[in-house]
């Protein structure tokens, strides 16, 4: 009887045990997961911030002005993509980022903009007024959790010279390809680049090369 009572303890501190590891898969992981997307969503929001000297927006024009060159790193898991200046897209000239998060700042569809008075896609602005870039954001559920998209526009601002002439300028995107289409990528690194300063009368063209690795 000894013996039988030993192996019934045994058996239920077994049982007791795999109850506990469960408990904590089933409850305890989720919680885990949502606490370290929580941490990344946070990184993320830094990173697309305007407001930010060191976000991907403000770096971009800083290039844009400077011709230095700057690498950002994104800890994050997500989908790049680089819509060119010359791409036939309402997409054109905007990088974006999507990634998958079980915690979200966005549960909407239709990207909405971040940035005061700017529109998605935006439309010119004025120069000493407006920014060039225009940061938007969307998302939506899936699965378990949210489908978060930060779209990065780049617009014409256009300087008032008087009633009948303005001068207009520009950040133009290139991607690393040079080509006139989407380029996207899984890495975490973006390298930024001024390529040249074209300018006409009424046209300063600046552009800007992009890569991500």
């Amino acid at each position: 009887m000894k013996a039988v009572s030993e192996i019934i303890s045994v058996v239920m501190i077994v049982g007791i045990s795999i109850g506990l590891i469960s408990a904590a898969y089933l409850y305890g992981l989720p919680l885990i997961q949502k606490s370290q997307d929580k941490s990344t969503l946070e990184r993320i929001i830094s990173f697309f911030d305007y407001y930010n000297p060191s976000s991907l927006p403000q770096k971009i024009e800083f290039v844009a002005n400077t011709g230095s060159t700057e690498a950002l790193t994104l800890d994050a898991q997500g989908i790049w993509e680089v819509h060119p200046f010359n791409e036939n897209s309402t997409l054109n000239n905007s990088i974006i980022f999507s990634f998958f998060s079980k915690v979200t700042n966005i549960n909407i569809n239709q990207p909405i903009s971040l940035t005061p008075g700017g529109a998605c896609p935006p439309t010119p602005g004025t120069i000493g007024k407006d920014s060039f870039s225009v940061v938007c954001i969307s998302g939506n559920p899936m699965y378990d959790g949210f489908n978060i998209t930060y779209f990065i526009f780049f617009r014409n601002l256009i300087l008032p010279i008087n009633e009948t002439n303005n001068v207009t300028y520009s950040i133009q995107l290139i991607s690393q390809n040079g080509e006139s289409k989407t380029a996207s990528s899984t890495g975490k690194t973006v390298r930024i680049s001024r390529q040249s300063i074209d300018k006409t009368q009424n046209f300063i063209v600046t552009k800007v090369k992009i890569e991500i690795s």
